[in-house]
């Protein structure tokens, strides 16, 4: 079975090299491409892929609109930033409004095609630098010792690996090393922490008065 991939991305010379990539393997096959907002809402409307590979600065508008766009018309597809954009800002907007995974354009391709098979595998991927904002927004989220102790009640609650994967984050300990003491990926822990992020940010805005 092939893995469907579908491509948004304007510049044709890093797309070309995707599209290459992804034909580098049987595992994966190309179900189309747009080079713009306006076109990916055309063709998304007729294209069922598995995996969605977004840039984030198209000329029409930001990626990000693709991506809200896929969370709401198809939820069990998987999304992934692929972006020369690595602030914390445009990474974190990026997992909050739907993205699975978020990768900078300077990753190795080897790394790139991996994480296209892993994101469908095991649900999240990001870059070591993406990582490590999450890690730092989680770090300096003033809220998060006490969300951790309020929300487990909550329908919005952490699940035990969450809580978890939060506690080896607030006492210092790396990605890497989390992976390794709960015995899950690296991958893994990034889905966790991204779906902490998410979770937090969620219920910060809650409390805004």
């Amino acid at each position: 079975m092939t893995l469907q991939v579908f491509l948004v991305e304007d510049d044709p010379e890093f797309g070309r090299s995707l599209v290459e990539l992804i034909r580098s393997t049987p595992l994966l096959e190309l179900a189309g491409w747009s080079d713009s907002i306006a076109q990916a809402k055309s063709d998304i409307s007729t294209t069922n892929a598995d995996v969605y590979l977004v840039d984030l600065g198209l000329p029409d508008g930001s990626g990000q609109t693709i991506i809200e766009l896929l969370a709401h018309t198809r939820p069990h597809a998987r999304v992934m930033v692929l972006s020369t954009l690595g602030d914390p800002k445009h990474i974190l907007t990026s997992l909050e409004r739907g993205a699975h995974g978020y990768l900078l354009k300077s990753d190795p391709p080897e790394h790139i095609l991996q994480s296209i098979i892993t994101l469908i595998n095991e649900g999240g991927v990001l870059s070591g630098h993406a990582s490590k904002v999450v890690i730092q927004s989680m770090a300096h989220r003033p809220t998060v010792s006490s969300y951790r102790a309020s929300a487990i009640n909550t329908p919005a609650s952490l699940t035990p690996k969450e809580v978890e994967v939060l506690r080896l984050i607030q006492i210092g300990l790396p990605a890497k090393v989390i992976a390794s003491q709960l015995a899950i990926s690296i991958f893994t822990v990034n889905q966790h922490l991204r779906s902490i992020d998410r979770k937090s940010t969620r219920l910060n805005s809650s409390h805004i008065p």
